[in-house]
């Protein structure tokens, strides 16, 4: 699709913006939460510090992607499910431009329909199903994370990941890299609730990275 490949080169040089600033700490754990097909796993192994990356991602066929583009590195555990604030079931609704697939009912914006006219489609999804949603501090539990890095992008399902991922933030985590959407898109989003609670936990905004097409920023805290 000629509009994933326009978002792929974007991608790469907003990610390789991240990394270049992320390089000068002593990250050793990373949790991706929405870890698509791994274009952020590509820049992420290039720091020598990283010991273990646990990736997670719902979707069916974009998971079966990321296996095996990545199944031979030892440092990766991989989880085909969504992460949360309680241990559901919860239909997932996957569009056409996979990476903005959403557990969230979209909003009817104008940012909507100007991205259903780009993809050339009337449907807000083109598929739906239910998978299976827990929370992180029940999958990750006792597990020793020493200057972790979480990052989460997640269409409009950020607080429902940090109010599941309390203990995990708390104890474990250094840094928080998040996506700030401009568009608010997404039904019962709420970016102040999200920036409350980081706060609560100490985590101190320390970075700003605007995506070149102006739609989105991804945020990092650091724990202060």
């Amino acid at each position: 699709m000629k509009l994933e490949l326009l978002f792929n080169l974007f991608d790469r040089i907003h990610l390789a913006r991240i990394i270049k600033f992320i390089k000068k700490f002593e990250i050793q754990y990373f949790i991706d939460v929405g870890a698509h097909k791994g274009e952020f796993l590509t820049y992420l192994l290039k720091l020598k510090n990283i010991k273990k990356i646990y990736c997670f991602e719902p979707q069916k066929k974009i998971y079966s992607i990321l296996y095996q583009n990545f199944k031979n590195n030892k440092k990766i555990k991989f989880f085909n499910i969504g992460l949360g604030n309680s241990n559901i079931k919860k239909n997932i609704y996957i569009n056409k431009l996979s990476s903005t697939s959403t557990f969230k009912k979209n909003k009817k914006t104008f940012y909507l329909y100007f991205k259903k006219f780009l993809l050339g489609t009337s449907n807000n999804y083109e598929d739906k199903y239910e998978v299976k949603i827990n929370k992180l501090d029940k999958v990750l539990k006792n597990k020793n994370l020493k200057d972790c890095l979480l990052k989460i992008d997640v269409e409009g399902y950020e607080l429902n990941v940090l109010n599941g991922s309390i203990n995990t933030i708390k104890n474990q985590v250094k840094f928080i890299l998040i996506e700030k959407q401009f568009f608010n898109q997404y039904q019962g989003v709420s970016h102040k609730k999200v920036e409350m609670l980081l706060k609560k936990h100490n985590f101190k905004l320390i970075k700003k990275f605007t995506y070149p097409l102006f739609h989105f920023q991804d945020n990092l805290y650091k724990k202060v």
